[in-house]
């Protein structure tokens, strides 16, 4: 009895073993896994202002996050944009006028790729989601929302 018990333990060992080892086609995971982005800016954001924007000659008069982007943080590859957004998020996002998360984004993302060398952008909550290439479209300034619900 114990040697139909130690023979059938030792098979089902073996038969583990095999179904637990990966094909060799597949690379361990430590292989296939991408290298963590890095931080490359001790600081994305030189400074942060709420600014009212009135004017007889702008059709919207409402409050708008003027940042002005440290050199390094101008330069920023696309993959770091969340430490930007985080950095903004912890300079002004405990104000009462902070809103709109995923449109911030949008602007944000849009001014990294189109307008870099301004001086200040101006990140606005009260523009509407209207995902990355609508607000691009838009100059970085949508005005109209996106009737498409996957956007709200």
């Amino acid at each position: 009895m114990k040697t139909w018990t130690l023979a059938t333990a030792g098979l089902l060992l073996t038969v583990n073993a095999a179904a637990a080892a990966p094909p060799a086609s597949v690379k361990p995971l430590s292989q296939r896994l991408k290298p963590a982005i890095t931080q490359s800016c001790p600081e994305y954001i030189q400074s942060v202002t709420w600014v009212y924007r009135y004017s007889s000659d702008y059709p919207f008069n409402e409050w708008m996050l003027s940042l002005v982007p440290t050199n390094c943080g101008r330069y920023i590859d696309a993959s770091e944009t969340a430490y930007m957004f985080y950095e903004i998020v912890k300079k002004a996002g405990q104000s009462k006028y902070w809103t709109n998360n995923r449109g911030m984004i949008n602007q944000l993302t849009c001014h990294l790729f189109a307008a870099r060398e301004k001086p200040e952008w101006n990140l606005e909550p009260w523009r509407p989601y209207v995902g990355y290439s609508k607000t691009l479209a838009a100059g970085c300034n949508p005005v109209e929302p996106d009737p498409d619900p996957a956007y709200h």
